[in-house]
């Protein structure tokens, strides 16, 4: 049976946006439940999402649209990789990728595009929640994780980064969210394989979870984290629990971790990663000093008024 998504909240009200001269992607605020389903279905016993408007038993507000403490309605997502204007970080088509930049400066030229209120207030790195929920919603519209297959590779085998909407990896106007050079994101971070998070309520404060990431340089991702805990709850991410040297179930995704004491997250895949590139992809391999040719990063912003 063919479902038309443009018929479906929250993907019908998934709008392409300029604000402040950038051009944004907005996302809006969904609830999200996730087990397994029932017996007598073709899917039963299958790890589960279902997503609705409102909220209803067992669902909760996705993470994303908590600030605060409070829930916001929307939050909006950079159409395109960062590039540099000034110094300020810009989404826009058919510019240079900005990288060789830490993650560090990376939220610095995201807050310089914090001048004011309204248009001008809310700009920030795209964090792990954001980064989460167009996965997810992304994964649902598609049946599948596989977004090479299903889409478009993007550009994962050449010499170089492709300029900004180069390539034909695209979803709902948002461009190259896999397949072109890596990115930054931020609440998540890695000592020693352990995984820490922001809490689910939008404080941006690290709790940890007892999860660790696979150690790997390109492993393939077989399963997800699903543990949770106060202020948290990792089936809201997707935290790679183990790997396989077969067929994953996302697709041929990859990760890579070591056990550094103050690693950060970049995902994506770059223009050198091939099959192992996109949505899921997940590095917990690199120190927050860490800059290099292959990691940019992501312009996001809340509704500030």
């Amino acid at each position: 049976m063919s479902v038309d998504f443009n018929a479906i909240y929250p993907w019908s009200d998934i709008q392409a946006v300029t604000i402040d001269g950038q051009a944004m992607v907005k996302i809006p605020a969904f609830y999200v439940k996730v087990g397994k389903a029932a017996d007598g279905t073709t899917a039963a016993g299958r790890k589960c999402y279902w997503i609705s408007d409102k909220p209803r038993s067992g669902f909760h507000l996705h993470p994303s649209f908590m600030r605060a403490g409070k829930a916001i309605p929307c939050f909006y997502f950079g159409g395109y990789e960062a590039s540099a204007d000034g110094s300020k970080a810009a989404s826009l088509a058919g510019k240079s990728p900005w990288v060789n930049i830490t993650i560090g400066n990376s939220r610095a030229a995201c807050a310089a595009r914090n001048t004011g209120t309204g248009d001008q207030a809310g700009w920030h790195l795209n964090n792990v929640y954001e980064r989460s929920a167009i996965s997810l919603l992304m994964m649902i519209e598609l049946g599948t994780a596989d977004v090479q297959t299903a889409i478009n590779s993007g550009n994962v085998s050449t010499n170089g980064a492709a300029a900004t909407g180069g390539t034909k990896a695209v979803w709902r106007n948002i461009h190259e969210f896999w397949g072109n050079v890596d990115e930054w994101v931020d609440g998540m971070k890695f000592n020693n394989y352990a995984v820490s998070m922001w809490d689910n309520k939008g404080n941006q404060t690290y709790v940890t979870t007892g999860a660790t990431v696979p150690s790997g340089s390109g492993a393939i991702i077989k399963d997800m984290w699903e543990t949770s805990g106060e202020s948290f709850d990792l089936n809201d991410v997707f935290v790679p629990k183990t790997t396989t040297s077969g067929a994953g179930n996302y697709g041929s995704d990859g990760v890579w971790s070591n056990n550094g004491s103050d690693n950060v997250l970049d995902v994506s895949g770059s223009w050198a990663d091939g099959a192992r590139a996109g949505a899921f992809l997940f590095v917990a391999y690199n120190s927050a000093s860490a800059a290099h040719g292959t990691i940019g990063f992501r312009l996001a912003k809340y509704p500030e008024s």
